[in-house]
């Protein structure tokens, strides 16, 4: 993983995670400290850590005495209020070479936002991005025994776009054999209904166009149906209560679907791969596809997975994408996890040998079947795996009383002191020609945007001609949707 971010994003890691990062680059040298020269110190308010990161401290500190360890993977924790940013409840460790920190810009700095794609496309000639992070990323590279390819999950409403584009720009250079999935993410809580709230449109305008150009296939995500544009409807999953005001929260579902839809190739016991699954679901340049997600499954504790097929509400999944639907597909690959082969069937199950649903041995045998015969789609490709989503701290408290805790809906409710340690999910990725309504919005939504708003983007590395090629490449991206016939 290598993971760019602004200063002051990575805080809470040198305290959390003892010894492993070295974050402060503003050491002052032993010869200056020693000299009589007066040094005046300015040094910004630390943050407190949260509950969750102190036990995780006290874990690991007193690890080998019994009496007082901590079971974080048993308690409650309501983390709403202290989680401000993701290095707020990271508990894993990854490798210092992981953090690249952008120190021209600062988190929640009103004088020197990086809302702009542009600002993003000039920090790559920068050395921290040019020299630093290449180099980490040809480490890693170099360590892999088998490299399928690349993983890119990009802010999509500020200049991390713009960032992610060229760094995209050199994988495809460096790696041009390699699959590259992007991943960009839109966040409502970053569009602020203010004067320039329509550049939101505009810089995912410009991302989506990059995208197309050096991905394989991308993914846009969010849980709010307005993506680029303030709205007030959200995704509404059943035995969920979550707030889309806080990234928290919605982070963690997205989260849960990219572990989810990608277990296909990153599984050893799964047996796709990255680029047959791109090649797959990406006919004729429509390398925009959309996802979904249905957590916790819905069922119920004493159920079976024919008769919860049987008796569920089409379709069995939600859309994570924006202004699109998982309808009229043309390809999609479904995963499912968390339901085992010894759930397949009733016990009082009396065998029909017409019936074809009878004689399937795993469930993604069945939920193809089933797929077949009430979803019409030319081509569905479907995996399951017995491990659970697991969701113990630091995923956040969001799901309803009447789940228990293995993730399943029970008659009684859950006590307010147990936490929900695993669930069953469903995810997906649909080649929907949905997808042309949502191009066909963002390259209106981005027309209305007038030249003096764009100005400031237009006195870095874009100019007129550039944002009106971007536009006209959206219209030719929509066309590709145009053919249902492309299999």
């Amino acid at each position: 993983m290598l993971c760019v971010d602004l200063k002051n994003g990575f805080y809470q890691l040198p305290d959390v995670h003892r010894g492993l990062y070295d974050l402060n680059c503003s050491n002052l040298d032993e010869e200056i400290l020693n000299s009589s020269t007066k040094i005046q110190t300015i040094q910004e308010e630390k943050i407190p850590s949260n509950e969750f990161f102190s036990d995780l401290v006290k874990q690991e500190l007193l690890i080998d005495d019994d009496s007082e360890k901590i079971n974080i993977a048993e308690k409650v924790y309501n983390l709403d209020n202290d989680v401000k940013i993701w290095s707020d409840f990271l508990k894993a460790r990854f490798h210092p070479r992981t953090i690249t920190s952008i120190d021209e810009y600062k988190h929640n700095d009103s004088s020197n936002v990086f809302n702009n794609f542009a600002q993003g496309l000039g920090l790559w000639d920068s050395y921290i991005m040019k020299e630093t992070w290449t180099d980490n990323l040809r480490l890693y590279a170099e360590e892999c025994d088998y490299l399928q390819g690349f993983h890119i999950s990009m802010d999509s409403l500020n200049g991390f776009g713009g960032l992610a584009c060229k760094a995209l720009e050199y994988l495809k250079d460096e790696y041009s054999n390699k699959t590259i999935i992007a991943m960009p993410v839109l966040s409502d809580n970053y569009i602020l209904e203010d004067e320039n709230s329509e550049l939101q449109a505009v810089n995912t305008s410009l991302l989506f166009s990059s995208l197309f150009e050096h991905s394989t296939m991308f993914v846009p995500l969010t849980t709010s149906s307005g993506g680029w544009i303030k709205s007030q409807s959200h995704l509404n999953l059943d035995y969920l209560s979550y707030k889309n005001n806080l990234d928290y929260h919605s982070s963690a579902i997205l989260a849960s679907a990219i572990d989810t839809f990608t277990l296909g190739y990153r599984s050893r016991f799964g047996n796709d791969s990255m680029q047959t699954m791109c090649t797959r679901l990406t006919p004729l340049g429509r390398k925009a596809v959309s996802a979904s997600i249905q957590l916790p499954l819905g069922f119920e504790s004493k159920s079976n997975l024919l008769d919860y097929l049987q008796n569920s509400t089409l379709p069995l999944w939600k859309p994570i994408s924006p202004q699109c639907t998982t309808e009229m597909s043309v390809a999609q690959t479904i995963v499912l996890r968390g339901i085992t082969e010894n759930m397949l069937y009733s016990n009082n199950l009396i065998r029909d040998s017409k019936n074809p649903s009878h004689h399937c041995t795993s469930p993604s045998d069945l939920l193809k079947l089933f797929l077949s015969f009430c979803d019409h789609v030319r081509m569905t490709e479907v995996h399951s795996f017995d491990s659970s989503l697991e969701t113990i701290a630091p995923f956040p408290n969001i799901f309803s009383q009447s789940i228990n805790q293995h993730g399943f809906v029970e008659s009684s409710s859950r006590s307010s002191t147990s936490v929900v340690a695993k669930c069953a999910a469903i995810s997906g990725l649909h080649n929907s020609n949905s997808m042309r309504d949502m191009f066909i919005a963002l390259k209106n939504d981005s027309s209305k945007v007038k030249g003096s708003k764009l100005s400031h983007m237009f006195n870095y590395d874009i100019d007129v001609m550039d944002y009106k090629e971007t536009l006209e490449n959206l219209l030719v991206l929509s066309d590709n949707y145009l053919i249902n016939d492309c299999l």
